[in-house]
């Protein structure tokens, strides 16, 4: 089976790193100078930059240069939430663009200027940059390439990105070692690994393949020696994502739901089918962690979310704007009813502003409102969040996001119905909506 070649080019890395990097490590340990009285101990955040273009394209981005992608953004602004309790300081970066953009990304809203350095820049790929990296394969000079030796193609190899790699970061210690404390340095997945490797040659398994992008290695300077705690750590980025995933339910089956009557702002109590299946609906979604429950302050929402929450330690917040649409002077009135009244144009549109009632417009509003503050007061995390609601009100916001999300001719949503919602960095993304897996997954469950 034939495997990547940015793969190959890290495997073939720890082979050379072993047996080239002993004279670097002897580098490392005779650079370091005897530790002062005065001098304090400084950790090092090395982050490698996000997703770019060429990342994507599978081409080789040493000296060049290619835009972060969309998601490289959005990574590296998780990242920069996900270290934002670390003080810095001090911050650096290579001078290549995708390097700088991601370091200002981790500092947004911290009062710390980066310092860039062209010694932290990528390996330089020579007359191969650009290239893709499948491509290199049927070059002459192949066999070196695969010991990321460049140097026949106007390259470097990786003893000379490690000594100014590490030049550069005795040169930050030098800084900054009086005052000690945690240092930022945004740079590149080959020169972070070939600098880790060539302090500590253990440090990172090199069957695991490169650096992922955003990611942080931790290195320490104390006392005039470098150690390697942490390579590769995704945890900061994972911790800082701004994601919300709403799983909102639609109330179980009601009495009213059953005799076809119009229940709005009006309520009605859950059928014993309409409780069979919300704990049906319970066992189904028992495995999912909700790190906050809300519903419509209506009974039979509250009902509903109840009996999902049974066994969790949980406290359930109601929200008067997560009711259903309010049918004015047609609450309780029999559907069939209302085919009669003068008004039943506006109706078929769900508008009842004629009957003292609401429409779709003031029923978003609201509900768009709600769903608004529980973002606020969750965010800055990765978190699932069960809402409670009704099926004209879940179908509202839905359409309201995504005019697409749901095939009207299949009708209103089923009760104790799940549709997905995910919130992440401002945008509202639909997924499954009216979905009764759980529900089936709990019957199946029960037996």
């Amino acid at each position: 089976m034939k495997k990547s070649v940015s793969r190959l080019f890290s495997v073939m890395m720890a082979f050379f790193v072993l047996s080239s990097f002993s004279a670097g490590s002897a580098l490392g340990a005779g650079a370091e100078s005897k530790a002062k009285k005065e001098d304090q101990g400084i950790t090092f955040y090395l982050v490698r930059h996000g997703e770019t273009l060429f990342n994507v394209q599978k081409r080789m981005q040493g000296f060049s240069d290619a835009p972060l992608t969309e998601e490289g953004i959005k990574v590296a602004e998780n990242l920069g939430r996900g270290l934002k309790n670390i003080p810095f300081v001090a911050a650096y970066s290579s001078t290549s663009e995708r390097a700088s953009d991601t370091a200002d990304a981790v500092l947004e809203g911290r009062d710390l200027k980066l310092i860039k350095d062209k010694r932290l820049r990528e390996i330089n790929f020579g007359d191969l940059e650009g290239a893709y990296q499948a491509d290199i394969m049927k070059d002459k000079n192949v066999a070196s390439f695969q010991k990321l030796d460049y140097t026949s193609v106007h390259g470097e190899n990786m003893q000379g990105v490690f000594e100014r790699a590490k030049a550069s970061l005795d040169q930050i210690v030098e800084a900054n070692k009086t005052k000690g404390g945690n240092v930022l340095v945004v740079s590149h997945g080959i020169t972070i690994l070939d600098l880790v490797m060539g302090l500590d040659p253990k440090a990172w398994d090199m069957s695991k393949g490169g650096l992922p992008n955003s990611s942080v290695t931790t290195i320490q300077w104390k006392d005039g020696k470098y150690t390697v705690q942490k390579v590769g750590d995704q945890s900061y980025a994972e911790n800082g994502q701004n994601k919300l995933t709403f799983y909102f339910v639609r109330h179980g089956e009601t009495l009213f739901n059953v005799q076809k009557r119009m229940q709005g702002l009006s309520d009605a109590p859950l059928t014993e089918e309409g409780i069979k299946v919300a704990e049906d609906l319970a066992r189904g979604l028992h495995d999912i962690p909700f790190s906050a429950a809300y519903s419509s302050s209506s009974g039979r929402a509250v009902g509903t979310a109840d009996t999902i929450l049974e066994g969790r330690n949980m406290i359930l917040k109601t929200d008067k704007r997560l009711r259903e649409l309010n049918f004015g002077d047609l609450e309780g009135a029999y559907q069939a009813d209302i085919m009669k009244d003068k008004n039943v144009a506006s109706f078929q549109k769900l508008d009842y502003t004629s009957v003292n009632g609401e429409n779709m417009d003031q029923v978003f509003a609201r509900t768009k409102a709600a769903v608004d503050q529980i973002i606020a007061d969750n965010q800055e995390s990765k978190k699932n969040i069960i809402v409670v609601s009704h099926g004209i009100t879940i179908l509202d916001l839905v359409m309201g996001l995504d005019p697409k999300a749901w095939d009207m001719s299949k009708g209103g949503l089923p009760n104790s119905s799940v549709t997905i919602v995910e919130w992440e960095n401002g945008k509202f993304t639909v997924g499954k909506v009216g979905d009764t897996s759980y529900v089936e997954k709990g019957k199946a469950l029960s037996h």
